[in-house]
Order: C-alpha cells, then sequence, then structure tokens
C-alpha cells in the first residue's frame, strides 16, 4: 500500500497524529455558492468554508496559490451529505483547514454527472467502493491520488493535515500516483474492444436470464445481497424475455421480485412510489429517499407487468407511483422534479414512519384494526421512531385470513391510506429537490405513455404530452439544441447523450399512443442533433459534449446501474427511430450494438437495458449489417435547404427586402411561430462587432396542416420579409437569419443560422 495512504488510515484508527499544525488564517474571500441554481449547492451556501463551483476560476486559483483541490461531489437529497454538511462543513475549525490548505470545490452530481462518473471511477479504484459524498484530493491538473466517501471531522482534519505534509514534502510521488490513477480511470472509460463484427447471438438475453437466476433470491425476490436496489433493467429484461419467449422461470422471478417489493417498506404503501433502496433481504427497510428515474423505470415496469399478466396488484402500483408524482413531483409547467429527501429535521423517515399512538389518534377503531393486521404492527417497530407499513404476508393470505377476498381488503383499504396521507401531509415533509433534469423527465415521459396505453389511463397520455411540449419549449437553447437542467425556468448546460436518448424515447412512446408527426419529427431532430454532437465513429456515443467545460475524461459506462448505461439508452432510442421515424437512424443503432457486442458476450447481466435494445432492434425487422456513414459524414441541416438574399431600397438606404429561397416541398416555421415548441423564423444584424436595432416586418404566413391540433403557420420559397434598420444601413453590415426547415411530409432538419446574402440597387439577382 502507498505510504501516504497507511499513514493517513493509521491516522484515522487514531493510532498516531498526523504532522502538521493547523496554521490560523485571515478572513477568506467569502463564499461563492449562494448564487448557484443548484439546490444542493444553495445548501453550502453558508459553509464557512470558502467554496468555489466546479470551473476554471478554481483550477487557476490552485494552480496560482500552489494548493490542492480538495473536491466534494454530492446531491441536495443524500442524507450522507447533509450529515458531513452539519458535522465537518459547518464546522469553523474543520473550514480553517479546508481554507488554508485546499481549494475547496462543490460539484452537484445531477447537475454535472460526467464529473461524478470520472471521479466515481476514481474512488472506486482507490478504495473499492462508491457512494456519495464523494471526496477527492486533486492536483490542480484535475488527477486524484485521495478519495473516500463519508469522512468525520476527525478523519477529515486527518486526512487534509497528511496530504499538506506529503504536498510540502513529496510532491513528485503525489504527482506520479495522481497520474497513474488518472490514466487507469481513462482506460475504465475507454470504448470497448474493437467491435465486432456482427450482433450477438440469439441467445444472448436466454442467457442472460440464465446469469440473473444464479443471483436471484428465491425467498424474497430481487437480485444480489442487501442492501437491495430494484434495478429495473433487470425486471425490464425478464419482462421483454417473458412476452417473447414465455419462458416461465423468467415470470416467476419477475412475479416473485415485483410482489415483495410492491409489499415491502421500500413501496411507499399510504402515499406511493418507491424508496431508493431496502436495507434488508425482504424488502422491508428502505433508505428513505425517493428519486424521479426510479419511480420513471418501475412505473413502466409494472405497467408492462399488468399488461404481461393482469396481476391487480400491479395496476394499483403503477397507478400510486403516478399519483405521488401528480402530487409532489409536478412543477407547474408540467415538468417534473428530481428527486425527494430521506429526512427531516436530521431524522430519516420522519415523514413516513407511524407509532401505533399516531395511527391510534387518526383512525377509527375498526379501520386500526385493520391496519395492524394487514401492515405488520404487531411486534416491534422496525425503526426507534416508528414502524415502516409492510404487508408481511402477500395479499392473498392475509385477506383470506379477514375473511375478505383480496378486492375487498384492497377497498376497505383504500379510506385507510387516504386518512393516513392527509395526516402526513400535515407533517414537517422532506426537502423536494425542484431542478428539472431532461434525461429523467424523458423517463418519466415514455412510461407515462407507455402506461396509459397499457392501461387505459388516457389522462397518463395527456400528462406526458404536457411534459414534453414543455420539455421541447423550455430545455432548449435558441439554437433548438437540447439542455441538460432547469430550475425556476432557467435552462442551461448542454444535454449528455442520457438527455438526448431518454427525450427522443418519450416523444416515441408518445408517437406510438397518439401517432402525432410533432413527435416524430421532434424525435428526428434530436436523433440528428444526437449523433452530429456525440457520434464517435470506433462505435458507440461519447457521454459529453465538449461544451460542457473541463471534460478531463470522456466517460462510457460498460454497465446498467440504477440507471442505464447511456449507450444503453442511445440504442433504444436510435432502433425506435429506425423503426418510427427514418430507417436510416438504424445504422447507428446497430453500431452501437456491435461495439458493445464484445461486453454482451462476455458478461450478459452488464447490460440488460443494451439486450433489451438489441432485442427492439431485430424485433423491428431491421439490418443487422447496417453500418453509418463515413466518418467526415454530418446530418443535413437547415443550411441544406435554406439560402437568403437582401436587397436594399434606392429611396431609404435603411430599408432592405429579405427573401427565403427553399427548396421545393420545404418550408420554415413562420414568425411567431405557431406552437411555444417550434422555432421561430428570426432576423439579426450586426456591424462592426455589435448587434444592431432592426425591425422586421414579419408576415403570417401561410397554414399547413403537419399533424398537430391546429394547422401551423409557415413560410415558404419567396417568401418576403421587409426590414427597416434604425440608421441607415453601414458598412459591414451582416445579416443573418435563424430558422429551422422542415419538409411538408414531417421531417424537420437541424436549425442553422444562415448568412444572408446582401444585394446593393442594380445587382443582377
Amino acid at each position: 500500500m502507498h505510504a501516504w495512504l497507511c499513514s493517513v488510515m493509521v491516522s484515522l484508527a487514531g493510532l498516531c497524529l498526523a504532522p502538521g499544525a493547523v496554521q490560523a488564517q485571515a478572513p477568506g474571500e467569502g463564499n461563492r455558492l449562494a448564487d448557484a441554481a443548484s439546490p444542493y449547492l444553495q445548501q453550502h451556501a453558508d459553509n464557512p468554508v470558502d467554496w468555489h463551483p466546479w470551473g476554471a476560476a478554481a483550477f487557476e486559483r490552485a494552480r496560482r496559490e500552489d494548493k490542492f483541490i480538495f473536491l466534494s461531489v454530492g446531491y441536495s437529497t443524500c442524507h450522507w451529505c447533509h450529515v458531513m454538511n452539519r458535522e465537518s462543513f459547518s464546522d469553523p475549525a474543520i473550514a480553517t483547514l479546508l481554507n488554508d490548505y485546499a481549494v475547496s470545490v462543490k460539484v452537484d452530481r445531477e447537475e454535472r454527472p460526467e464529473v461524478d462518473a470520472v471521479y466515481m471511477t476514481a474512488l472506486r479504484q482507490m478504495t473499492g467502493r462508491g457512494g456519495w459524498p464523494m471526496n477527492l484530493l486533486l492536483t490542480p491538473d484535475l488527477d486524484p491520488f485521495f478519495a473516500a466517501v463519508y469522512l468525520s471531522p476527525v478523519q477529515l482534519a486527518a486526512t487534509l493535515k497528511e496530504a499538506r505534509s506529503r504536498w510540502r514534502e513529496d510532491r513528485p510521488a503525489i504527482e506520479r500516483r495522481a497520474a497513474r490513477i488518472m490514466a487507469r480511470v481513462a482506460q475504465a472509460h475507454a470504448p470497448p474492444a474493437e467491435a465486432a463484427a456482427r450482433l450477438p447471438d440469439q441467445d444472448v438475453i436466454a442467457r442472460a436470464v440464465a446469469e440473473l437466476e444464479q443471483d436471484f433470491d428465491p425467498f424474497d425476490g430481487g437480485f444480489g445481497p442487501p442492501p437491495r436496489f430494484p434495478l429495473p433493467s433487470n425486471l425490464q429484461l425478464l419482462l421483454t424475455h417473458a412476452e417473447r419467449s414465455g419462458d416461465a422461470r423468467a415470470r416467476e422471478m419477475l412475479h416473485a421480485t415485483l410482489d415483495a417489493m410492491a409489499r415491502g417498506g421500500i413501496f411507499d404503501q399510504v402515499g406511493g412510489g418507491f424508496h431508493r433502496y431496502a436495507v434488508d433481504p425482504q424488502w422491508r427497510v428502505p433508505h428513505f429517499e425517493k428519486m424521479l428515474y426510479d419511480n420513471a423505470q418501475l412505473l413502466q415496469v409494472y405497467a408492462r407487468a399488468w399488461a404481461l399478466t393482469g396481476e391487480a396488484a400491479y395496476r394499483r402500483v403503477a397507478e400510486a407511483i403516478v399519483a405521488w408524482a401528480r402530487r409532489e413531483m409536478t412543477g407547474p409547467d408540467g415538468l417534473f422534479y428530481s428527486a425527494q429527501d430521506a429526512e427531516v429535521a436530521g431524522e430519516e423517515g420522519a415523514s413516513y414512519v407511524w407509532s401505533r399512538d399516531q395511527l391510534q389518534a387518526i383512525l377509527t377503531e375498526a379501520e386500526y384494526a385493520l391496519a395492524v393486521a394487514v401492515w405488520g404492527l404487531e411486534g416491534a417497530p422496525e425503526l426507534d421512531h416508528g414502524h415502516v407499513l409492510h404487508w408481511p404476508r402477500d395479499y392473498a393470505a392475509t385477506a383470506e385470513a379477514l375473511g375478505l377476498t383480496p378486492t375487498r381488503l384492497q377497498a376497505r383499504l383504500a379510506p385507510v391510506r387516504d386518512r393516513l396521507l392527509a395526516a402526513r401531509l400535515e407533517r414537517p415533509q422532506p426537502h423536494t429537490d425542484d431542478k428539472v433534469i431532461t434525461a429523467w423527465n424523458g423517463l418519466m415521459i415514455e412510461a407515462l405513455a407507455d402506461a396509459g396505453a397499457a392501461l387505459g389511463r388516457k389522462d397518463y397520455i395527456d400528462q406526458a404530452a404536457g411534459a414534453a411540449d414543455a420539455l421541447l419549449r423550455q430545455l432548449r437553447d435558441a439554437d433548438g439544441r437540447l439542455l441538460h437542467v432547469a430550475r425556476g425556468g432557467e435552462a442551461r448546460l448542454p444535454a449528455y447523450l442520457d438527455d438526448y436518448a431518454a427525450t427522443i424515447l418519450g416523444l416515441l412512446a408518445l408517437d406510438r399512443v397518439r401517432d402525432e408527426a410533432r413527435w416524430r419529427r421532434a424525435a428526428g431532430q434530436l436523433g440528428d442533433a444526437m449523433i452530429a454532437a456525440l457520434w464517435d465513429p470506433a462505435g458507440g456515443f461519447h457521454y459529453a459534449d465538449a461544451a460542457v467545460g473541463h471534460l478531463v475524461v470522456q466517460p462510457r459506462s460498460r454497465r446498467d446501474a440504477a440507471l442505464p448505461a447511456p449507450n444503453s439508452l442511445a440504442a433504444r432510442a436510435l432502433a425506435g427511430l429506425a423503426r418510427q421515424v427514418d430507417e436510416r437512424f438504424g445504422a447507428y443503432a446497430a453500431a452501437t450494438l456491435r461495439a458493445f457486442t464484445p461486453v454482451l458476450e462476455e458478461a450478459p447481466t452488464a447490460m440488460p437495458h443494451m439486450l433489451r435494445a438489441l432485442a427492439e432492434y431485430r424485433a423491428a425487422g431491421l439490418d443487422e449489417g447496417a453500418a453509418p456513414p463515413a466518418q467526415d459524414f454530418t446530418p443535413p441541416d437547415t443550411a441544406d435547404r435554406l439560402r437568403v438574399v437582401a436587397r436594399s431600397e434606392a429611396e431609404d438606404p435603411r430599408r432592405l427586402i429579405l427573401t427565403l429561397q427553399l427548396d421545393p416541398g420545404w418550408h420554415v416555421n413562420a414568425s411567431p411561430a405557431s406552437l411555444e415548441f417550434l422555432i421561430p423564423t428570426r432576423v439579426s444584424a450586426r456591424a462592426g462587432g455589435r448587434e444592431l436595432v432592426l425591425t422586421a416586418d414579419y408576415p403570417a404566413g401561410r397554414p399547413l396542416a403537419a399533424g398537430f391540433e391546429r394547422p401551423i403557420r409557415v413560410y415558404d420559397d419567396g417568401t418576403r420579409i421587409p426590414l427597416r434598420l434604425e440608421r441607415a444601413a453601414p458598412p459591414g453590415l451582416e445579416l443573418s437569419v435563424h430558422a429551422q426547415a422542415c419538409s411538408d411530409a414531417g421531417q424537420c432538419l437541424a436549425p442553422a443560422r444562415i448568412p444572408v446574402l446582401i444585394e446593393t440597387v442594380g445587382e443582377a439577382r
């Protein structure tokens, strides 16, 4: 073991004192997080630690002051992040050490998932475990040389003192170690081995299901030891295999897991929705945090399972997830918040658990007796502060013991749930992280659309459509490019691969249930944008656009976890685009599947969601040998269909007439656009590097029935737009038109900014 790590571990064991004394320091520059949009960063805005957000200012300061970087990564609903905040980052003595020895950087992992992915790999390589809060020491070049999860104040102080001593006395050794670790991190995120020449064998899904069986718990359902996570990608794979092969063992594993989860405390028996995970094999005692992405995936799982089996309990669970999401996770714009905290006032589960006295005060005597019999209240409480409601026995056995049918039992429980929920909502509530993450919203849109179709719930489909409209309206920039996150109506950061892929999947689900051209158009446009921004000619996709800044390694996951790997989502999205929009997308899906075929062949259960993409690709009958165009291919954009000229008027040099020249069968949107998420055609003027005041007399345009609820207004070839400058056209005048070209058949290209050719009077057109 490296000598410094041994020294730190000995210090943490209390067997020796780290060298060096705490130096007094002058007041720092103040905390820089008060204006951050992230709720997580705002939670640390009052710390005495001189935090920086991730960015150039912090890194330049570290180089200038010759300090190492203390990087702390977490998220706003993370219980142990709160504990470390209270115990360490609010402690003036710890803050003094951090401010004196290091440049401290806070990162919200949900805002900057690429930073989290890179340094989580470093954490796992150095410690063999992962988790949050994730704390690392980096060189000013952002290479890690120490990593840990939660650190107590004593542990953190010892680590900082030892690091300071080594930083001063043995810098070359630290830098060599950090460079080796970063090289291993980069290798872990490199593309898989050389892409296969063909897709995996036909039996690969059956082999994956057989491997899952080896890890299956036949008594309590689920896979692997506790803590027990739902792992929706495994459940989706079992569903896919059961639907297409009728495999009885896949159905048994699926039933056992879904039943155990639905009866367990991991499922909120009163308010609906699933908690993050269970700490015990029986799914009884949860970690009480609730994540949108877990519940979106599980909504789809339970709705699909209802369609496959007709099991009434699965329908109830799906409807309860939607009820929770509507009540507690939906913003006024129809978009979905990201997560809910596990704790209230420092006590985990405080808003969810019940004492018997509390139940007796709320319920009638008969209702209380029913609750005791159904929800496991006979014995000692699961937690010091109360009972976690769960079903110790299955529904049929519980109903039989009470002399009821399962249907009648559920009917009698409904008003009990309502009374308890009303009382619970009067309690202090967990913090809800109200930022909107594009990928997670895409997952929920897909789940709502699919669940609406499976359960016959038009209101679910309507809700999905409203969220999709809001996403396309709010989470795109002026050029129509997708953005990653929004809060308070302000969207920012270029979209990541999973943002594109999950949004496409949501739009395609709406197209399947509504058959509206607008969803196909938007999905196809995002597919082209995803390929243009993130396609890797070696196969598959990069995760992040370089525009996010300080991208030290391109993350590339080869494993589906709580969330599917981004390339797994992308493969499904492309297969869907090929099936529903344009077969040309199938070449990219096939290339992505071939790129990950070595992973799928070696360890089929590593990427169950990629196997689902493979099943959907084959079910669509797409060409398994298809290959994308040559490396220098870029998808067409509006500049390939639109040209613009402008002609000045001799009578008034401030006036110009702009004329659109479009290929036959193509149009651009009128200004203003007929729908909020459509991109209007806009003209701008510049000269000498500055914007000029310009008035444009945009015509109404012609109506076009384009598959929307009502016709939209568009401009065709030859449309003229009169312009007026505030003053006579100066030398070096530059005009440009920002527009999106669409075919009358419904294909939309990526938006573009088109330079305008300005003709003077007397020039030939």
